[in-house]
């Protein structure tokens, strides 16, 4: 959360710079032509795929498995769309990882070694004062 200001600040010079760079390499109508091609894949995985898992997600409970990962998953494919709907190379690139399945796979794995070590900070965690930790065995 302390780095989406600057996120949010520096990504669209980012992008401003790679459509440039782009553009001089493979030609200022060909990049516009592929921002608009990847907008509109964007436009149709969030219209059709990402609000349709929301829908199942919220219809069917009973058939949903509410783990973290199926959650993120389910989750995944309308930030994915909503990225590559985003006019940029970058955004893009980032859209089309979160829609792949393996490296969903890996960039759900981050997140979730990401939420295990602010758990396993030391400054988090408070003592349990309450549990006492212990085996016993019952005597006949």
């Amino acid at each position: 959360m302390r780095y989406l200001f600057f996120i949010i600040i520096f990504l669209p010079f980012v992008e401003i710079y790679t459509l440039i760079v782009v553009g001089n390499y493979i030609g200022a109508f060909n990049a516009i032509l592929l921002i608009i091609l990847t907008g509109i894949i964007g436009l149709y995985l969030l219209r059709n795929q990402g609000i349709r898992s929301l829908i199942n997600l919220r219809s069917n409970p009973k058939g949903f498995d509410p783990t973290a990962d199926n959650i993120l998953k389910t989750l995944f494919t309308p930030i994915g769309g909503f990225l590559m709907l985003i006019p940029g190379f970058i955004t893009d690139f980032l859209g089309l990882l979160i829609l792949l399945p393996l490296t969903r796979i890996f960039l759900i794995g981050l997140i979730f070694s990401y939420i295990g070590s602010l758990n396993n900070n030391p400054m988090n965690k408070k003592p349990n004062e309450d549990w006492i930790e212990g085996e016993y065995k019952k005597d006949k």
